[in-house]
């Protein structure tokens, strides 16, 4: 499995400016949004996730998922917030990078899987140095393909 079949260049965010986790959540919903789905609902649904315990990784990345009525399979979206926030990564550090997954209900192997891969490709300092440098959208989605590629 690979980041890139369910992530897509327009789905990618350069620039977070929300503060809170709320505020950047809602800010991750809206490629979706693009896509017909219903941001509010997804909003919802990844609050109610994160109420569970944070989805933050560590190294300042967090994989908010949540199970969306309606889709096929996997969609994802990317965020990155060059000053960080407190998203109750167990490290304590500032959380930059996001990747936002969705999944189908009736989508278990394939879930789990993209969660792996996901923390596989991003737990390497070389690529999130690289992505924090990034200049634009379409960098840091060549970025993510480049590292996706070689993992």
């Amino acid at each position: 499995m690979r980041i890139v079949e369910f992530l897509k260049p327009e789905a990618v965010v350069a620039h977070l400016s929300g503060q809170t986790p709320e505020e950047v959540l809602k800010e991750l919903c809206q490629p979706f949004a693009r896509m017909g789905l219903d941001s509010r609902q997804l909003l919802e649904i990844l609050l109610q996730r994160e109420k569970l315990g944070s989805t933050a990784v560590g190294d300042s990345v967090a994989i908010p998922h949540g199970r969306y009525p309606g889709t096929e399979g996997l969609l994802a979206s990317f965020g990155r917030s060059k000053p960080g926030i407190a998203f109750g990564a167990a490290d304590g550090k500032p959380t930059r990078f996001f990747v936002t997954l969705l999944v189908a209900e009736d989508c278990v192997g394939p879930h789990l899987q993209a969660l792996a891969r996901i923390s596989q490709v991003f737990k390497r300092p070389a690529l999130r140095e690289a992505l924090f440098d990034a200049k634009d959208s379409a960098e840091i989605y060549r970025l993510i393909a480049q590292a996706d590629a070689g993992a």
